[in-house]
C-alpha cells in the first residue's frame, strides 16, 4: 500500500501542475483550454534543443548546431517561451475575438494544439528524443526510488495550488482575476486593466504546462510530439474532479487520479486491460460528477427523513 501512496502521488503532482493551469485560465477567462499540454511540449523541445546542443533543421545552413547550456538555463527558456505562446495566443486571437462564446475560444485552442503538433512533426519528426535528467538517483520511500524532480512536482503543485489561492483572495490583482470571468465592470473598479489581467492568465497557465512537462521527462525518459498532451487530458480530468474554479481542489483532484491509477496497476494490471490509465480515469470522473449531482439529493432526503417520522409517531 505504501508504494501504491508513493507512486500516485508521484504522478498525482504531475497531473496537479497541469490542472492548475486549466483552473488559472477557467477561472479568469470562463474558456476550457485544450492547447496547454501541446504548448507544454514545445517548450520541453525548445530545452531539448538547449541543454543537449541539437541539431535543427534550418534552411540555406548545413547541420547548424545549438551550444549545450545547463538544464537549468534550458528548463527557464523553456517556461518563458510556453509563457510567450499563451501570451500571443491571447494578444492575436483571444482579444481579436472579443466578448466571444468561451465555446468559440476553447475550440481555438484546438486549433493550436494542432498547429504546435503539426509544427514539432514537421521539425522534430516522430522518432522519440531524449533530454537528460538535471539529477539522478534520491531517496528510496517504500521501496521506491523517488527522484529530485518527482519531489518538486508534488512540493511545487501544493505550494501553487494553496499559494495562488491565497494570492487570488488576498490581493486587488487577484480579486481581478476571480471576477474577470462573472463580472468585467467589477474588474475595471479595483483598478486593474482587463487586458494586462487576460494575458497574465494566459502566460502563466501555458507556463505551469511547461514546468509540469519538464518535471515529468525525466521520469518518463523522452519526448515526442504530442508527449505531454497525454498527460494534459487527465489533468483536464483533474480539474473538473477538483471542480474547475479551486487551485487546491486541483491539486486535489490529481492526487486522487494519480493514486487511483496507480492503485489499479497494482492490482488490477493481471486483468490485462487495454488502456487501464484512462479507464480509471473516466471511472473516477464519472463517480465525481455523478457524486455532486445525487449528493444534494440525498443530504435533502436525509434531513427530511427524522421530520416525517416524527411526524408519524405523533
Amino acid at each position: 500500500m505504501g508504494q501504491v501512496l508513493v507512486l500516485g502521488l508521484i504522478s498525482g503532482g504531475i497531473y496537479a501542475l497541469f490542472a492548475l493551469g486549466v483552473v488559472m485560465v477557467h477561472r479568469g477567462t470562463g474558456v476550457l483550454t485544450f492547447a496547454n499540454g501541446e504548448v507544454g511540449t514545445a517548450g520541453l523541445f525548445l530545452a531539448a534543443l538547449l541543454v543537449d546542443g541539437w541539431t535543427i533543421p534550418v534552411p540555406f545552413i548545413d547541420n547548424p548546431t545549438l551550444p549545450a547550456l545547463p538544464w537549468a538555463l534550458g528548463a527557464l527558456a523553456a517556461v518563458a517561451f510556453a509563457a510567450l505562446l499563451g501570451c500571443l495566443f491571447e494578444v492575436l486571437v483571444v482579444r481579436r475575438m472579443g466578448v466571444s462564446d468561451p465555446v468559440a475560444v476553447a475550440v481555438a485552442t484546438v486549433g493550436l494544439a494542432l498547429f504546435l503538433l503539426a509544427s514539432e512533426l514537421q521539425i522534430f519528426g516522430e522518432s522519440p528524443k531524449e533530454l537528460a535528467a538535471p539529477v539522478t538517483g534520491g531517496p528510496t520511500i517504500f521501496g521506491v526510488i523517488v527522484t529530485p524532480t518527482q519531489i518538486a512536482g508534488l512540493l511545487l503543485a501544493i505550494a501553487l495550488g494553496f499559494g495562488l489561492q491565497a494570492v487570488l483572495r488576498r490581493t486587488d490583482f487577484g480579486l481581478g482575476i476571480l471576477a474577470a470571468a462573472q463580472d468585467p465592470a467589477a474588474v475595471r473598479l479595483v483598478g486593474v486593466p482587463l487586458s494586462r489581467i487576460s494575458l497574465t492568465i494566459w502566460g502563466a497557465g501555458a507556463a505551469l504546462a511547461a514546468i509540469a512537462a519538464l518535471l515529468v521527462e525525466p521520469t518518463v525518459g523522452i519526448l515526442y510530439p504530442g508527449y505531454a498532451s497525454e498527460l494534459y487530458v487527465v489533468g483536464l480530468a483533474a480539474a473538473v474532479i477538483g471542480g474547475l474554479n479551486s487551485l487546491p481542489g486541483a491539486v486535489v483532484g490529481g492526487c486522487v487520479l494519480g493514486i487511483a491509477q496507480s492503485a489499479a496497476t497494482r492490482y488490477l494490471s493481471d486483468l490485462h486491460l487495454p488502456g487501464l490509465h484512462f479507464v480509471v480515469v473516466l471511472v473516477v470522473l464519472l463517480v465525481v460528477m455523478l457524486g455532486r449531482q445525487l449528493l444534494p439529493e440525498l443530504i435533502k432526503r436525509m434531513d427530511t427523513a427524522p421530520s416525517r417520522a416524527a411526524e408519524v409517531s405523533a
